[in-house]
């Protein structure tokens, strides 16, 4: 044979250079879920994953893979998975609706690292994010792109996400600046900015969930009226509320902060933390709120009693303090969003946390600060783990989560129920300690599975 035709076709040669880089990628993201980053194999596994990949874009300095309906593709040929790792990395993909995925020359340890983080989150926590694109941006990673599927900006059945919420966030500043100026609310058109959000929310939630994932600090106070309407409607629509209700929620939700215009512009924006006599400033912006909504006849009465009481907690803490004054129920539930959306935004004063750890401080570190109900339900939909919650362990041990923290909220503190040895019966484990780093939470266990191993002893009584 000539040496002209043992010689590799170069594009066969980095169709193979570029399935083994993503199938280290891939053992790398499945490792980093169950042994956490610290582990030394893990290490070494993001090191492998990092020279595989420079040495694909060695001869060409973007590689742009396509997510297809049932295998990834380079040049439009499927990436060959003679070790069968691909499928599970493309099925992450597919659930985190991303179409395709660029790297590119200089790739570093960090950026795989920040790729592998949004893959390993559950699909709906990536959404609160941005999704995946929008995540990596937000954490500096400009050597891999993570692309979501191609879909229609604009479609037969209403206007894109993009241009509801930026309706949205002009309607929120057109209300601030009525309240402000004692001018009339415009309030068909705010109903109507609701309902095309609510409209868009039925149609693809997540679309606007990631547009109310990203920031801008010279229009915190209007993305954030937003954000918490966004959030409201989409927990109310979880609660079954009807279409009515969820309206009505949305327009309170949007109107939360009106009370905030007549707090001195320098205490709202200040970059800085707030004296005593600013604090008392801003506790005065529910109260105001509340009496520049009440009496308009074209709202929601609820808007009023929400802008009041969404900083009312359900310990009696907050403020205004109203003695033994229980919040109502869309008041409890802006307030989780309110909370939700605050501690995940960056302010010049203090770092942005996490999804996750804004959730997990909400359930696990405020006592009963929250409707647990409510909360449950929320951090359920971002695959969290809410007190009392059934899990089955990767032991087959049935658990019931009793406790955690806002550094490892997705690894709880769990109590084990019906074990499969009678020696863990009763025992707790807190799954962040190293100790326990094997052990997982494997699902949410339905009751039966809970119920099936006392049948017998149910059964003789």
């Amino acid at each position: 044979m000539s040496a002209e035709m043992s010689t590799p076709n170069p594009k066969d040669a980095m169709r193979i250079s570029v399935s083994e880089a993503l199938a280290k990628v891939s053992v790398y993201v499945r490792s980093l879920g169950l042994y956490g980053r610290a582990h030394p194999i893990v290490e070494e596994m993001v090191n492998a994953a990092q020279e595989s990949l420079l040495q694909a874009l060695a001869s060409n300095p973007v590689i742009s893979v396509v997510v297809t309906e049932r295998y990834l593709a380079l040049d439009s040929f499927p990436v060959e998975d003679p070790t069968g790792c691909l499928q599970s990395f493309l099925e992450l993909l597919h659930e985190r609706q991303i179409g395709e995925v660029l790297f590119s020359a200089g790739v570093s340890v960090p950026d795989i690292d920040v790729f592998a983080e949004a893959l390993s989150m559950s699909a709906e926590t990536l959404a609160l994010h941005g999704g995946s694109d929008t995540f990596l941006k937000s954490r500096g990673v400009t050597n891999v792109k993570a692309l979501r599927e191609t879909d229609e900006t604009q479609t037969a059945e209403g206007p894109a996400a993009a241009q509801v919420y930026n309706g949205a966030l002009v309607l929120a500043e057109e209300a601030m600046e009525a309240v402000a100026t004692g001018m009339p609310l415009p309030v068909a058109d705010i109903r109507s900015a609701v309902t095309d959000s609510l409209h868009s929310l039925m149609t693809d939630e997540t679309a606007l969930l990631a547009l109310a994932a990203i920031r801008s600090y010279d229009r915190y106070l209007s993305e954030h009226s937003v954000n918490v309407c966004i959030f409201s409607m989409m927990l109310g629509r979880d609660l079954g509320l009807t279409v009515e209700e969820v309206m009505d929620l949305g327009i309170a939700a949007l109107l939360h902060d009106v009370g905030k215009v007549f707090v001195p512009s320098e205490v709202v924006k200040k970059p800085g933390k707030l004296t005593e006599e600013e604090w008392m400033e801003m506790r005065k912006h529910p109260v105001a709120g509340a009496r520049a909504l009440a009496g308009m006849r074209e709202l929601p009465s609820l808007s009023a009693t929400v802008a009041l009481e969404h900083h009312m907690y359900m310990d009696g803490t907050g403020y205004p303090s109203l003695g033994h004054h229980q919040p109502h129920l869309s008041s409890r539930l802006v307030t989780i969003a309110d909370t939700y959306d605050a501690m995940t935004t960056e302010r010049p004063y203090r770092t942005r946390w996490t999804p996750d750890e804004a959730i997990g401080w909400m359930l696990y570190e405020t006592q009963d600060r929250y409707d647990r109900q409510l909360l449950a339900r929320f951090a359920s939909r971002a695959g969290m783990f809410p007190i009392g919650t059934f899990v089955k362990l990767s032991s087959d041990d049935l658990a019931v989560v009793v406790g955690g923290s806002r550094q490892s909220p997705r690894r709880p503190v769990v109590k084990v129920v019906a074990p499969r040895s009678r020696r863990r019966q009763g025992q707790v484990v807190n799954l962040a300690e190293s100790r326990h780093r094997l052990l997982s939470i494997t699902k949410v266990a339905r009751p039966v599975e809970v119920l099936l191993p006392y049948v017998d002893a149910l059964a003789a009584a």
